[in-house]
């Protein structure tokens, strides 16, 4: 009777261990499952240079500031980003537009100079100012703002490197304080623009 009872309970043990397994072989990977919450990074001061001399948050306070973090020779997200830049801000009226800015933070200071800089954001807005500093101290502010930043050596290509990093574009209040919603591109003009609306100073 008991080795009967025993033989049972051995039997359903295996079978609770099998479907436990098959239950983890399906499980979606990490990357796939439902977002954990979001970190919150301290974002805060900085100062880069951009065409035009030393520019720092401070000198921005008062205005609502996007920043993106890519480099001009990246081939998708970064224009598709500053394109969407662009159409924010044609959305604004005179008014609202002076209480807002765009950085360009270039991830490769060492082939994105101040003259190319200028011309690659100026083709997409004279809101938009291209900025960036030594590498070291640009991965410290990224670091800062949440931005991943990785460098990989790609000998065949044409650039024969690629940098992958975030592709949000952030944003700093009026009292430089970073929001912790970050918009990927991919989203609609027309809801970035009311979302910046909403964090300017009103009359």
């Amino acid at each position: 009777m008991y080795s009967r009872k025993w033989q049972f309970n051995l039997v359903l043990a295996i079978a609770v261990l099998f479907f436990a397994a098959i239950s983890n072989a399906h499980e979606a990977p990490k990357s796939e499952r439902e977002p954990q919450q979001e970190q919150n990074y301290p974002g805060g001061d900085f100062i880069l240079q951009s065409p035009d001399g030393q520019l720092s948050l401070q000198d921005l306070h008062g205005k609502v500031v996007l920043l993106f973090f890519g480099f001009t020779s990246c081939a998708d997200v970064c224009p598709t980003a500053l394109a969407v830049i662009s159409r924010v801000f044609s959305m604004m009226s005179l008014e609202d537009l002076e209480k807002i800015r765009a950085l360009f933070v270039s991830l490769d200071p060492g082939k994105d100079t101040f003259e190319l800089l200028k011309q690659y954001t100026g083709y997409f807005h004279p809101n938009i100012v291209g900025v960036t500093q030594r590498l070291e101290n640009v991965i410290e502010i990224s670091e800062r703002y949440g931005v991943q930043y990785q460098r990989k050596d790609m000998p065949d290509s044409t650039l024969g490197y690629v940098i992958y990093h975030t592709p949000d574009i952030l944003v700093v209040d009026t009292w430089g304080r970073l929001q912790q919603k970050r918009i990927p591109p991919h989203v609609k003009a027309e809801e970035i623009a009311a979302y910046i609306k909403e964090l300017l100073p009103h009359q």
